[in-house]
């Protein structure tokens, strides 16, 4: 397991960081999914995909706290009814 970003380190509480605030993907997976199952690679690949809003700040893919709850309410699918 990669060690804590060291932001994330000195405020590992969600609830401290403003939805509009900038993270780096690493960040991003350590404060929001800190056992898992996202990680810097997935947000990544979801980049790629176009379904994560970032920023690019010299050279460095950034997003937020918003960006990563519109990309999972986006992937949330409805429950099958069963027959």
């Amino acid at each position: 397991m990669a060690p804590k970003p060291r932001r994330v380190a000195a405020r590992p509480d969600p609830k401290d960081w403003r939805d509009d605030e900038l993270l780096t993907f690493s960040e991003a997976a350590s404060l929001m999914w800190p056992d898992g199952p996202i990680t810097s690679s997935t947000l990544r690949t979801a980049y790629r995909q176009g379904l994560l809003e970032t920023t690019m700040l010299a050279r460095k893919l950034m997003t937020t706290k918003r960006a990563l709850a519109a990309m999972t309410e986006a992937a949330r699918r409805p429950a099958r009814e069963r027959a």
